[in-house]
C-alpha cells in the first residue's frame, strides 16, 4: 500500500472516531436530560378547591403533544377553607407530593427551595416588582447626574395581594447613592391602609466625569488646574469622590496619575505652609520694618505660626495677616 493512501485511509478512520464519539455524547446527554421539564415557581396563587399544576408550575422544552395540556389540569392537595391563607411546603415535602400526585413525570422536575400558596387574591411577580422599582429610581438618579445601571435585584419572588386594586409603593430606606441602595416595598389598599411591609436592594451603578490627577500628585502639593483631568468613572466604587468645587486644596495623600480624586485626597490650602518664604514685619510703637523669613509650620490667617529671621536665624512666632505676611508685635 503506497504512503499516501494509507495516510488517507488514517484520516477517514480518525475522522470516524470523532463522530462516533459526538453521537455517543449526544446520546448520553439526551438519555439523562429528558427533552422537557417541568419548573415548580417559589410561588402561586390557587382559586379551587384544590391546588392544580398549571396553577404552579410551567413546561420548559418539547414535551409530548397533549402532555402538558392534560397534566396542568391535575389536581393536588386541598386549598385551605379561607380565601388569603397561604401553605407553604418545602423541597422535601414537595418532591414526595408531586411523585404522589404526578407519578408519570418521574426526574423532569425542577423545583425551588420551597413553595407558597395562597388561596384567591392576586400574586405580583419578581419581574413586575423589578419593573416598578426600575421606575421609581430613574427619575431620581438623575438628579445625580451621570449614568444610572441597576443591577443584582434582591426583591422577593412575588408579593401576594388580597385582590387587582391593592398596590405596591416603593421607596427609599435611606439616602440615595451609588453601590447597594436599600428599598422598602409597602402593600396597600386603595384606602391607603398598609397591609404588609417588605424589604429589598438594588446595586446601582452610576457612570459619571469625575475629577482625576493628570500626573502624579505627591502630599503637599498645591492643586492646580492644570493638575486635573476628567475621566467617565463608576462612582459606586469610588467612596466621597471630589465633585471639583471648593478650595485652594492641596494633597494630602499621593494621588497617581488618572487615579480618582477623593475627599480624602485632599486639605485646604493654609494661607502660610511650611517652608514657604514669608515677609516677617516688626511692628511697634515708634518703628515698622520687614525681613523676609521662613515659615516653620502651616497656619491660616489669624493663627499664629514659629518663623525663622533669614537673617538673624532666630525663630519666633508671629500672626498670619495674608499668604505673604506673619507680623509681629
Amino acid at each position: 500500500m503506497q504512503p499516501g493512501t494509507i495516510m488517507r485511509t488514517a484520516r477517514r478512520a480518525l475522522l470516524a472516531l470523532v463522530l462516533l464519539g459526538l453521537c455517543l455524547a449526544a446520546w448520553a446527554q439526551a438519555a439523562g436530560q429528558p427533552a422537557w421539564r417541568i419548573s415548580v415557581r417559589d410561588a402561586a396563587c390557587s382559586y379551587g378547591p384544590r391546588v392544580q399544576l398549571g396553577e404552579i408550575a410551567e413546561i420548559y422544552g418539547e414535551p409530548p403533544a397533549g402532555l402538558w395540556e392534560r397534566l396542568s389540569a391535575r389536581e393536588l392537595w386541598n386549598n385551605p377553607e379561607r380565601t388569603g391563607r397561604q401553605v407553604t411546603v418545602n423541597r422535601e415535602q414537595l418532591e414526595r407530593l408531586l411523585r404522589h400526585y404526578v407519578p408519570e413525570v418521574g426526574q423532569s422536575w425542577v423545583l425551588p427551595s420551597q413553595l407558597t400558596v395562597q388561596y384567591g387574591g392576586l400574586l405580583l411577580e419578581r419581574r413586575e416588582i423589578e419593573k416598578k422599582v426600575v421606575e421609581f429610581l430613574t427619575p431620581r438618579a438623575a438628579g445625580l447626574g451621570g449614568e444610572a445601571e441597576f443591577k443584582d435585584f434582591r426583591l422577593p419572588e412575588g408579593v401576594f395581594v388580597d385582590n387587582g386594586s391593592d398596590t405596591v409603593a416603593v421607596d427609599l430606606a435611606g439616602p440615595l447613592a451609588p453601590g447597594r441602595v436599600g428599598l422598602r416595598l409597602t402593600v396597600l389598599t386603595p384606602d391607603g391602609k398598609i397591609v404588609k411591609r417588605l424589604s429589598a436592594s438594588v446595586f446601582m451603578n452610576l457612570w459619571k466625569a469625575v475629577p482625576s490627577a493628570s500626573k502624579p500628585l505627591n502630599r503637599m502639593h498645591p492643586l492646580e488646574p492644570d493638575d486635573v483631568t476628567f475621566m467617565r468613572r463608576n462612582l459606586a466604587y469610588i467612596p466621597d469622590v471630589w465633585d471639583g468645587s471648593g478650595g485652594p486644596w492641596r494633597i494630602a495623600q499621593p494621588v497617581g496619575k488618572g487615579q480618582p480624586i477623593t475627599k480624602a485626597h485632599l486639605e485646604p490650602l493654609p494661607a502660610v505652609a511650611r517652608g514657604e518664604k514669608v515677609m516677617l514685619v516688626y511692628q511697634g510703637e515708634r518703628i515698622q520694618m520687614a525681613v523676609k523669613a521662613e515659615a516653620l509650620s502651616d497656619g491660616d490667617v489669624g493663627q499664629t505660626v514659629a518663623v525663622r529671621n533669614l537673617q538673624t536665624k532666630k525663630e519666633i512666632s508671629g500672626t498670619v495677616v495674608d499668604n505673604h505676611t506673619v507680623l509681629v508685635r
